[in-house]
């Protein structure tokens, strides 16, 4: 269609790696926090000239990984920060706002309202709205980037998650066997009979 672009553009999210040296440094910040195998896909910095962004002060940095999203929050000037992770599955929505210079992403978590308020003990600076976080100022094609990615991930959780428990298990067919009879998804005659299947 004339003048809009294609929503269903195809990422192959599993190969894309961050390789800038930008935001390489930018992954160095929170490198102790990685688990070893653990791979970052996408660094998005909050501007600090746009709308929304951190004029003053150290600006957010969202690091999207095989395994979760992680936010940095610096404060006092970078001398303090505040890195929170939300895995996938912990996530029930994203949405992006497009604005005419950058964008805001919105994630909903349940339980971070007040992960990301104020704290005097702490001295961190809010990010995020009522049981919403949202970062401001981020690049347009990073955010959307980001959206898809993160989509792709719930989407694939989603799947997982409605499958039936013997189809994810990696264990053997007996192993597999003995756990649906202890849940009590088969009866013992059940079970015996399986067994006796199994063993021929």
């Amino acid at each position: 269609m004339f003048g809009k672009k294609d929503d269903k553009q195809s990422v192959d999210f599993d190969s894309l790696k961050v390789t800038d040296s930008g935001e390489l440094s930018e992954i160095q910040r929170i490198a102790d926090r990685l688990d070893s195998d653990e791979i970052v896909h996408i660094v998005a910095k909050q501007s600090r000239t746009k709308p929304g962004g951190s004029i003053i002060g150290s600006p957010n940095t969202i690091f999207v990984t095989d395994k979760r999203l992680i936010i940095r929050n610096p404060t006092m000037l970078g001398a303090r920060e505040n890195v929170e992770d939300f895995s996938y599955d912990k996530i029930t929505g994203i949405k992006l706002e497009k604005g005419v210079l950058s964008s805001t992403l919105v994630l909903t978590v349940p339980g971070m309202g007040g992960v990301s308020r104020f704290g005097k003990a702490t001295g961190l600076l809010a990010w995020g709205r009522e049981s919403d976080g949202s970062i401001d100022a981020i690049p347009k094609d990073k955010a959307e980037l980001i959206l898809k990615f993160v989509r792709y991930k719930m989407e694939i959780i989603r799947k997982q998650s409605s499958q039936p428990a013997a189809t994810r298990s990696n264990d053997d067919p007996l192993t597999m066997l003995k756990k649906r009879f202890v849940l009590g998804e088969i009866s013992k005659e059940e079970f015996e009979e399986m067994k006796k299947m199994l063993e021929e």
